[in-house]
């Protein structure tokens, strides 16, 4: 229990940091540029999120699980890199496509920004993974404190002095990726001092590219994605709940003003995800070898324990807060529903910690959550036109309450069936 306590409280200080140090950036930016810039910048960054989730293909989910269940980490990590270049050569060209499809002229530019910096945020993710599969929850936790700080205090820096948006994302993207990747990669020289953190893998990929051919690498990409269809599946599902309401309204043609004030709200339930990320990120690990702790009543009750009341809070504050920070009204509305989502939020992410562990479960729960998803975007299409942004708001809670739901029931069918099953084995 302290080991568990200690962990989550490093990851919570962690997310904190880099959490607040994001939305002291939207904040200073709202304040010095209006909510017309803040919508561009929040729907270029979520555009920018789902090209960086396919190219990652949640190997921060599998790849701690394999260093920590080997204890190996040269070979994992250059798998992983090696299978994110050939991800990347998808991704990149495919985004930029549906960027210029999308017709968003206004976010173009910072688009393609948020596409070179979250890329790299990828390859560096690897190097986050392996310490987390490592244990090393403390050493990791500070690596993203202080790499989130530096990386928000640029972005920060470059809007004070005036430059674009796009260089904007780029001094802020830039800001974190480099400490990140010099920190974290020294610190896995402790254990590995043969190996080099400096390594990028490019001309192993080059030349394995050149030594198949176009045809060869065609199918190989295939293959690749084949066998991780469902970790990007769950990454892009993941986000589209986390980034619903912004990229819904930037696809639709919504002003960027009305883009932004809803981003204003959704910031603070960024920040307060960082509690149920915390235990999803401590417990990951955990389940995958003990998965008999998990208790349903006990996730039931310690959701409700912790989201109830910081929905409460939330609702009577919103005014104040949106006042103190943004000063974007119609955030307000928003931001009283939004809360009411937490509940499900903190029962979801604990839920997934148990059953992402499980490979009978993952194609479900992935499954699932594109189901509840395309019937969040689908109401939200029927909604906005009627309601405004408020019925995406709305929607949100929805899709979250129900989400967490339908996972918790499937974790509750499965287990009995295997009982059952256990039973009569028994008596045969």
């Amino acid at each position: 229990m302290p080991t568990l306590v200690r962990s989550v409280i490093a990851f919570l200080l962690a997310d904190g940091l880099g959490v607040i140090g994001a939305v002291l950036l939207s904040i200073v930016l709202a304040r010095f540029r209006g909510a017309g810039e803040l919508g561009v910048f929040s729907f270029s960054m979520a555009q920018g999120l789902l090209l960086q989730l396919f190219v990652e293909a949640n190997f921060a989910i599998t790849l701690p699980q394999q260093v920590a269940r080997t204890g190996r980490i040269i070979e994992p990590l250059r798998e992983t890199q090696i299978t994110k270049w050939y991800l990347a050569l998808v991704g990149v060209p495919v985004g930029l496509v549906m960027t210029v499809f999308l017709g968003r002229v206004d976010a173009l530019v910072p688009t393609v920004a948020a596409f070179a910096v979250m890329v790299i945020h990828s390859f560096i993710g690897s190097y986050h993974a392996v310490l987390h599969g490592l244990g090393q929850m403390s050493l990791l936790g500070r690596v993203i404190a202080g790499s989130s700080t530096l990386g928000a205090l640029c972005g920060i820096a470059a809007i004070v002095i005036g430059v674009s948006l796009p260089l904007v994302i780029v001094f802020q993207g830039l800001g974190t990726a480099v400490p990140a990747w010099i920190w974290s990669g020294l610190l896995i020289r402790r254990w590995e001092p043969a190996w080099s953190p400096w390594r990028t893998y490019v001309t192993e990929v080059v030349r394995q590219i050149r030594k198949a051919g176009l045809r060869a690498t065609g199918l190989r990409l295939l293959a690749i994605l084949s066998q991780r269809w469902y970790w990007i599946a769950l990454g892009f599902v993941t986000i589209g709940y986390m980034r619903f309401g912004v990229l819904l309204l930037g696809w639709v043609g919504a002003a960027a003003a009305v883009i932004g004030a809803y981003s204003a709200a959704q910031r603070f339930l960024v920040v307060l995800r960082m509690l149920p990320n915390a235990f999803f990120r401590v417990f990951l690990p955990q389940f995958s070898k003990q998965p008999e702790y998990f208790a349903v009543p006990w996730a039931v009750g310690l959701s409700l324990l912790v989201g109830v009341p910081v929905a409460l809070v939330l609702h009577v504050t919103a005014p104040w807060l949106i006042e103190l920070t943004f000063r974007i009204q119609e955030a307000v509305p928003m931001l009283q529903v939004m809360g009411w989502a937490m509940p499900g939020v903190m029962l979801s992410h604990l839920a997934e910690a148990y059953a992402l562990t499980q490979p009978n479960y993952q194609p479900l729960v992935v499954i699932w959550a594109a189901v509840v998803l395309g019937i969040g975007f689908l109401s939200a299409l029927w909604g906005f036109p009627l309601w405004g942004s408020i019925a995406v708001a709305f929607i949100y809670v929805g899709m979250e309450t129900l989400y967490a739901v339908g996972v918790v029931l499937l974790i509750l069918i499965r287990r009995a069936r295997h009982e059952l099953v256990g039973r009569e084995v028994v008596r045969s």
